[in-house]
């Protein structure tokens, strides 16, 4: 790939990854072959779009300090993303880059067909490789114990909300709803006060799914569950029934909701940071989204922990970067240094922490929200401090979230069939956002049925 002109984040970067880049070794298939030219040449996916070009150059300044760093290995990067439904034909035809990133919900799945290629060797190489937390790694480890993918990002749920539409309200925005009860009346107060829907669900794209599955994790509920070694569909709880019942009533008889119901998180996300609807759940980083794709003000944003209906948890998703199961023992080499680099480096060293912060803060990309560490305590809390002195986001409107979730359980997310299951949910948060007759227990049977076929499915 050309060199880029370097800029200060590029230069701020070139000059860290001089410093102490760690060479791994292809441990696990053979030794390294070399590309023509004596060069690795590797694609990359998930370069951001170019209608967020701060972030994207962010991303290209990474690739151009890297190739700096390591003259050996060309990065192609493409603005491919993850897709469920188009993986495997992309797989089938060579398409696949050699580093992509998945959901939390995918990585057992590829293992099990083959599907992701095995990075242990060179996981073991890593810097602080044994101070990962092990709850972090757990999604793409196999049960001999091998690593087929890195962690890169980890979040938990929260509430965000328009403060500006809460004060409008005459709701304290310091004091930002903790129960569901207090969501659903919150969300009448301000629809009734300022004729903005007070509270939006998606409900397209698997996202109507995850949502409802992170809201009744705090009923007590869970959707999947474990059954002798085998994993079960469990949608249709007194749980799983009273979140649906939540949703019908603030969409039906309170009114809070609005009209818009096809919606994926990204179409919601939109609408938030247009003032076109006052709470939705969201992770700490849509902060970056509301500021640099839509403009959003920063002291609009609040953010508060996951609401409770009696059991504080809230659902722990994020990616893993995996590599292709077709690339070369240089190529798996070089993307283990590609994924140390661009996603893990920053989370452990406090020197490439303050580094990148200041360069990102430099460009106004946000820097300074809450977000879970991939290590333990020792390594992640000098590096957040770290991230801090260079803060440019509204730090104490996210203290409500940072408060709340320390007291919270972590649930993962479903580990057989994830997208699946959402998708199965999908049509039943559908039916009572657009239905007002829909019954929540007859819609939960159907999701149930759609679920348990595609667990079935994938224990073939």
């Amino acid at each position: 790939m050309r060199e880029r002109p370097p800029g200060l984040y590029a230069a701020a970067l070139t000059a860290l990854a001089g410093t102490a880049l760690t060479a791994v070794a292809g441990c696990s298939g053979g030794p390294a072959e070399p590309a023509s030219g004596g060069r690795t040449r590797i694609t990359v996916a998930d370069l951001p779009p170019t209608t967020q070009q701060n972030v994207r150059q962010q991303f290209l300044n990474q690739v151009a300090a890297f190739e700096k760093a390591n003259p050996d290995i060309d990065i192609e990067p493409r603005e491919s993303k993850w897709e469920a439904k188009t993986f495997a034909t992309r797989l089938a035809g060579g398409q696949v880059e050699t580093v992509f990133q998945v959901p939390l919900t995918e990585p057992q799945g590829l293992i099990k067909r083959g599907q992701v290629a095995d990075i242990s060797g060179e996981v073991s190489a890593l810097p602080h490789a044994a101070t990962f937390d092990k709850r972090a790694l757990a999604p793409a480890t196999d049960q001999a114990g091998r690593i087929y993918g890195l962690p890169t990002s980890q979040f938990a749920l929260g509430l965000v909300y328009n403060r500006q539409l809460f004060d409008k309200a005459g709701l304290d925005v310091a004091k930002p709803p903790t129960t569901w009860d207090e969501v659903r009346a919150a969300a009448k107060t301000i629809t009734d006060k300022t004729g903005v829907p007070g509270f939006g669900v998606p409900a397209t794209n698997n996202t109507g799914g995850w949502i409802f599955t992170t809201m009744t994790y705090t009923y007590g509920g869970r959707v999947q569950q474990d059954s002798g070694g085998k994993a079960v569909a469990t949608l249709d709880t007194e749980q799983s029934r009273a979140v649906l019942g939540l949703l019908k009533g603030m969409r039906w008889t309170d009114g809070s909701m609005g009209t818009q119901h096809l919606r994926n998180a990204a179409d919601l996300a939109k609408d938030f940071a247009a003032g076109k609807v006052a709470m939705m759940i969201a992770t700490p980083s849509s902060y970056t989204e509301f500021a640099t794709q839509f403009g959003g003000a920063a002291e609009v944003f609040g953010m508060a922990a996951l609401p409770s209906a009696g059991t504080p948890a809230t659902l722990l998703g994020g990616k893993v970067a995996v590599v292709s199961p077709k690339a070369t023992a240089a190529e798996r080499a070089a993307a283990v240094k590609w994924i140390d680099f661009f996603f893990l480096k920053p989370r452990y060293d406090t020197k490439a922490a303050a580094t990148v912060a200041a360069a990102k803060a430099a460009d106004d990309v946000p820097v300074g929200f809450p977000y879970v560490s991939l290590y333990g305590p020792a390594v992640a809390d000098p590096v957040l401090q770290a991230e801090r002195e260079h803060a440019n986001v509204p730090v104490a409107n996210f203290e409500p979230y940072e408060k709340g979730v320390a007291a919270q359980e972590f649930v993962t997310e479903p580990a057989v069939a994830g997208q699946d299951m959402y998708a199965a949910l999908d049509t039943a948060v559908q039916a009572i956002l657009t239905r007002e007759d829909a019954e929540p227990a007859e819609e939960l049977r159907k999701a149930q049925d759609k679920a348990a076929a595609a667990l079935d499915r994938a224990r073939q």
